[in-house]
């Protein structure tokens, strides 16, 4: 028989590892939900979100995708058998200055991240191009669920 593990509703710790990050809190709970709508069966459980910086950003992805450079967002997801959903870890230079060449509020792209990540977490790559398509669509939909435009869009900013 299949060891049975419950997985409770959604719960979100934050971690702010980077003092400098501004008041964004509450588009966390609503970018997760959006998220998870695109999703039949969503994986719940807890997710920790961690806000933090270039620094701690370029050691993670060094250490666990062997890529020396800060990135937007990771997403370490757990085993399915576990409580918990998994950490996605942000960095805020590197939002704020993508937000800046892209022409973007910072809230709506760190939203837009925060949405990529989740998914992730749900199982969703983007490494073939139908799996991209895919994830990619589910991102604008999420997006449009919170009145964001589509970012990748031509007319978006």
């Amino acid at each position: 028989m299949p060891k049975s593990t419950h997985r409770p509703g959604l719960t979100i710790e934050i971690a702010r590892l980077d003092a400098a990050w501004p008041d964004i809190d509450d588009l966390i709970r609503p970018a997760v939900q959006a998220a998870l709508s695109t999703v039949d069966a969503p994986l719940l459980g807890e997710l920790s979100i961690v806000l933090s910086d270039d620094d701690k950003v370029r050691t993670l992805n060094r250490d666990f995708r062997g890529r020396d450079k800060p990135t937007n967002v990771l997403s370490f997801p757990m085993p399915p058998e576990t409580a918990m959903m998994g950490d996605v870890v942000l960095a805020r230079e590197t939002i704020a200055r993508e937000a800046r060449e892209q022409g973007k509020s910072f809230p709506n792209h760190f939203v837009h991240l925060l949405i990529h990540g989740v998914l992730h977490l749900q199982g969703f790559d983007h490494e073939a191009d139908q799996d991209a398509a895919d994830m990619e669509a589910r991102e604008v939909r999420a997006l449009a669920c919170l009145s964001i435009d589509n970012p990748y869009s031509s007319d978006s900013g």
